[in-house]
């Protein structure tokens, strides 16, 4: 068993608790890998990759948002057009921007191989959408995303780790 502990989140701290045994019946544990009920983690979700590796990769919501937001950039559609307006298209030179502080912004997140792989698929979204819209015009070249290099964890024994007193305690 190995206890993960992810960084804090506002007031919150997770601990997931990695097993290879079975649990107890009287525990209700989540599968991580469930592909219908994967778990979550801010933009993240676990996954498994083409190899069996597992992996993070960006969320299903963020990716759609993500991809809704290519849309809306390259054609103008998806915004929410007044009564009798037609949607605003930005022209090329900045919509060509707009898209590559977008793949900028995407450069952020951790190099990790399903992360990467999510990116890359944005990148060839973007490409096919911007060829339907502006055939005439080049496309949008993304940079490549970073691989994040493999460190060592770092691992505890439980024994060492020592719970705070309360009157230690800071309150934010």
């Amino acid at each position: 068993m190995q206890l993960v502990i992810l960084p804090p989140e506002k007031d919150t701290i997770t601990l997931v608790l990695l097993s290879n045994v079975p649990p107890d019946e009287r525990e209700q544990w989540q599968l991580g890998l469930d592909p219908d009920w994967p778990l979550r983690w801010r933009n993240y979700q676990l996954a498994s990759g083409p190899t069996g590796a597992i992996t993070w990769r960006l969320s299903d919501a963020i990716r759609e948002h993500y991809r809704r937001r290519l849309n809306r950039l390259i054609t103008g559609r998806g915004g929410r057009p007044g009564p009798g307006d037609r949607p605003y298209q930005y022209p090329p030179e900045t919509a060509r921007t707009q898209v590559l502080l977008l793949a900028q912004h995407l450069q952020r997140y951790p190099g990790l191989a399903g992360i990467r792989r999510d990116v890359y698929e944005l990148a060839q979204h973007s490409t096919r959408v911007w060829r339907s819209t502006h055939p005439d015009q080049p496309y949008p070249h993304w940079p490549t995303m970073p691989y994040l290099p493999y460190r060592q964890p770092q691992t505890a024994p439980l024994s060492d780790l020592k719970e705070i007193p309360n009157e230690q305690k800071t309150h934010r």
